[in-house]
């Protein structure tokens, strides 16, 4: 999976945990496999998360930063139009990832959707973050439908990292990706 990174070990321990719960599901991933993936001793784990579900809310955070990273980086262009083509953008080189092993967020969230935890609401919040993230680019641009919009673009892109998945074509995700963005280039 990922070369073992030097540095930190809680920080390697959730890069590990991202990774797998990405490649095979948080479901499928054990403590030792994180450990393991990691470079950290699986005794050393204990140390930094008591639990699977706490290493999970940290990927969870993880993912969250990431996002406020790719929202900072378009709002750096004026016009929202502008910002929502570079969202897209961003998305377009994680094409092949997704179809090897889809969303890394959108997967979280349907996994955690099917248990009754905390981790349920807290990773559909990554999703709804880019729903009002969009929202609002929508808003901006005078686009009474602007919360509508905003669900239609986040399904879609959802949607296609699904059929992009279960076929294993990035081009599925691709080809909605564009389609996304001559619809809000049109807007």
């Amino acid at each position: 999976m990922n070369a073992i990174k030097p540095g930190d070990k809680r920080e390697r321990l959730v890069d590990a945990a991202r990774a797998l719960f990405h490649h095979q599901g948080f479901g499928e991933t054990s403590l030792a496999d994180i450990a393991r993936e990691s470079g950290v001793p699986v005794g050393n784990v204990y140390y930094y998360f008591k639990t699977k579900e706490d290493i999970a809310a940290a990927v969870i955070a993880e993912h969250s930063a990431y996002l406020g990273t790719i929202a900072r980086q378009a709002e750096k262009l004026p016009a929202p139009r502008d910002r929502i083509l570079s969202m897209i953008d961003s998305l377009a080189c994680n094409c092949s990832a997704i179809a090897d092993s889809g969303c890394p967020m959108g997967s979280l969230c349907i996994e955690f959707g099917k248990r009754d935890t905390a981790l349920r609401e807290d990773a559909n919040l990554l999703l709804l973050k880019i729903v009002n993230w969009v929202e609002r680019q929508f808003t901006e641009m005078g686009r009474n439908d602007a919360h509508e919009l905003a669900v239609q673009l986040v399904s879609t892109v959802q949607g296609s990292s699904v059929l992009s998945l279960a076929m294993r074509d990035p081009a599925i995700m691709r080809g909605e990706l564009a389609r996304l963005k001559t619809m809000v280039e049109a807007l």
